[in-house]
């Protein structure tokens, strides 16, 4: 190679490179610079031509940048905590089957001059169809008077169920905190309370986040964990937040989604708890007790929220757990709920309980 490298260097800066006179005749030698130039872009032009051969051999493939998509700041939430944490629930709890309502007794009408079925009916608010199911037999063109006829009953009209008609729900958030973590995250931790004189379900909360001027840098959706909240009683909820803005300095919580409780289909409430005891130790906390199914059926899937509570009140946390797969009328099973609260110390607790009715 260190030859080939002297042969060229000589070649190329050689004095004795003469152009021929048009026509024919002497040459004339060029001057030195001249003479390199012109072998320079006699280089040139075979380095271009070998390239144009063996291009095809020697094409860089085209690169495709990948971009990795930044989330949102604030925003990044924990479908499900480690399980030595509050376990939150991220997703709305399906609603129930509806089962069938008790039919009203119905009542019996004696016939009068001038009566038809259709006439009954429509003054009833039935059709033939109905009185002549509940009246087996019965010969609609020859009634007799006094001939007793069984009606269905009035149709009793539930304002929950009416079309078009908007139930109202009275929901207030009583407590909401931020609590933050040895790793630079953030847990916003609360509940709501039911103000109103319906049962309530499904409560979705927006919590936004502030800085200390007021100006939102961010906000995070969270569902409530108790899916059928009583008039009067309380539902925790609560979010963590991975990445917090650096100038996060407050929050504010608003109820952004809920209905009232139309039916419990096949839920049921009737769910006892007996004997619960808390243990605390250090950051670690222990609720164990006895659940009894009061429900006049068999059920499945009973289900336990706890909530924890500091001294003064706020939300520490909270744990959801499902404490039987089936328990049997009157049945009772012991249950054992821990959980390490990101609150911090907790001295008290509530227990919410319920269950799927099975129907055999």
């Amino acid at each position: 190679m260190r030859k080939l490298n002297e042969i060229f260097l000589a070649w190329l800066f050689t004095p004795t490179l003469a152009l021929p006179l048009q026509g024919g005749g002497n040459r004339l030698p060029l001057p030195l610079r001249e003479r390199v130039g012109v072998r320079v872009l006699i280089v040139v032009f075979v380095f271009l031509l070998t390239a144009c051969q063996t291009g095809g051999e020697t094409a860089v493939p085209p690169t495709t940048a990948i971009f990795t998509p930044t989330p949102q700041i604030g925003v990044s939430f924990a479908t499900r905590a480690v399980p030595t944490t509050a376990v939150i629930q991220t997703t709305p709890t399906p609603l129930p089957t509806p089962t069938a309502t008790p039919t009203a007794t119905p009542i019996v009408y004696q016939i009068v001059s001038g009566d038809t079925l259709l006439g009954i009916a429509i003054e009833r608010g039935t059709t033939v169809e109905e009185i002549v199911t509940l009246n087996p037999g019965i010969v609609p063109e020859n009634l007799q008077i006094g001939q007793p006829v069984v009606l269905p009953p009035p149709a009793t009209v539930n304002p929950l169920l009416a079309p078009g008609t908007a139930v109202p729900i009275r929901v207030a958030i009583t407590k909401i905190h931020a609590y933050q973590t040895p790793l630079g995250s953030l847990w916003l931790l609360g509940e709501v309370t039911n103000e109103g004189e319906t049962a309530v379900e499904n409560i979705q909360v927006e919590i936004g986040l502030l800085a200390a001027d007021g100006r939102s840098v961010g906000s995070v959706t969270a569902w409530v964990a108790a899916s059928i909240i009583q008039p009067g009683e309380r539902g925790p909820f609560g979010v963590l937040v991975n990445e917090p803005p650096g100038d996060f300095s407050q929050q504010t919580v608003t109820v952004i989604g809920g209905q009232a409780v139309v039916e419990l289909g096949n839920r049921t409430l009737d769910i006892a708890v007996q004997d619960a005891a808390l243990e605390t130790n250090g950051d670690g906390v222990s609720l164990s007790g006895v659940v009894v199914n009061g429900a006049a059926t068999a059920v499945a899937q009973v289900e336990l929220t706890a909530t924890f509570y500091d001294a003064q009140g706020n939300v520490t946390g909270f744990q959801q757990q499902v404490v039987a797969e089936e328990l049997g009328v009157g049945a009772e099973r012991p249950f054992l709920l821990e959980a390490a609260p990101p609150g911090g110390a907790t001295v008290s607790y509530t227990l919410h309980a319920e269950a799927q009715t099975i129907n055999n």
